[in-house]
């Protein structure tokens, strides 16, 4: 049995800056524990579900953006029992574990020295941990070295698709996948650069078809213009069951895709705080 626990389903500076969302990443269970993309957030909502960070077996990180990686430091600590213990996975592209191109590197030498293996990835490149086999795909995105992932597990393929433009190269990478995760960082008719919106993202899961897409990395514009409505567009327009991720939520997957959903997402408000709404364009 596979299971995914959203950490986090904010993305984007600004979602990342007001915690609109937490931003703590994705958990995967299958044999192996697995931390992807842990960005702010992924501590404080590992102790709310009381997950020991000292399980973690491998850290995954995409690219170089703050809303992926700030707190992947302390949870290499963790996972190698606070430095103590020279154990599990860190795996990154190129702009987290060596910088590049005005990126990184995102940890330091200290915390890179840390784990029992360190890979440095690259689009085609394949990482077997444990019993999981983890393909590596390319992205197109300001981080010109990020990558997504394709989780070979043993209910089947699940695509990462993490940062990205609209990509023919990048779509294919994903087909036959039962379960595809999509950072989708803008809203219907907000399309920017280096990032996909929502009608970007019902074009890729039309021709992707799996049997559920889940959106995560939401950006502020979206999740005040509402994230169920990005997802029953998706739906809509591609005939493919979309569900729009939660903060703590966990998702199954078995013979059956199942979904948990812990306690209610905020409203939009940010404690006293307002976020201008110029900001957010």
């Amino acid at each position: 049995m596979t299971s995914l626990t959203f950490l986090g389903t904010g993305g984007g500076r600004f979602a990342t800056i007001y915690q609109v969302r937490s931003t703590g990443g994705l958990y995967l269970r299958d044999g192996v524990n697995l931390h992807i993309d842990p960005g702010p957030g992924a501590l404080v909502n590992m102790a709310k579900l009381k997950m020991d960070p000292a399980k973690t077996e491998a850290v995954l990180i995409s690219h170089c953006h703050p809303d992926h990686y700030t707190d992947a430091e302390v949870l290499v600590e963790g996972m190698t029992r606070g430095g103590l213990k020279k154990r599990g996975w860190l795996v990154g592209s190129r702009s987290v574990m060596e910088g590049g191109d005005g990126h990184g590197p995102a940890l330091s030498n200290y915390h890179l020295s840390l784990p029992d293996k360190k890979v440095m990835v690259t689009p085609g490149d394949e990482v077997r941990i444990g019993m999981m086999r983890i393909g590596v795909v390319k992205t197109k995105h300001s981080d010109p070295t990020g990558v997504g992932f394709i989780f070979h597990t043993s209910d089947g393929k699940i695509g990462y698709m993490s940062d990205t433009e609209l990509d023919d190269d990048v779509v294919k990478q994903h087909e036959g996948c039962r379960i595809l995760i999509l950072a989708l960082t803008r809203p219907l008719k907000a399309r920017v650069p280096n990032h996909i919106c929502t009608e970007d993202a019902a074009e890729i899961v039309k021709r992707v078809r799996p049997e559920m897409a889940l959106l995560t990395h939401f950006g502020a514009k979206l999740i005040f213009d509402g994230t169920d409505k990005q997802a029953r567009y998706i739906e809509e327009n591609s005939g493919v069951k979309t569900v729009a991720a939660e903060d703590l939520m966990t998702v199954t997957v078995g013979k059956n895709i199942r979904i948990a959903k812990r306690g209610q997402q905020g409203t939009g408000e940010i404690l006293d705080q307002d976020i201008p709404q110029s900001t957010l364009d």
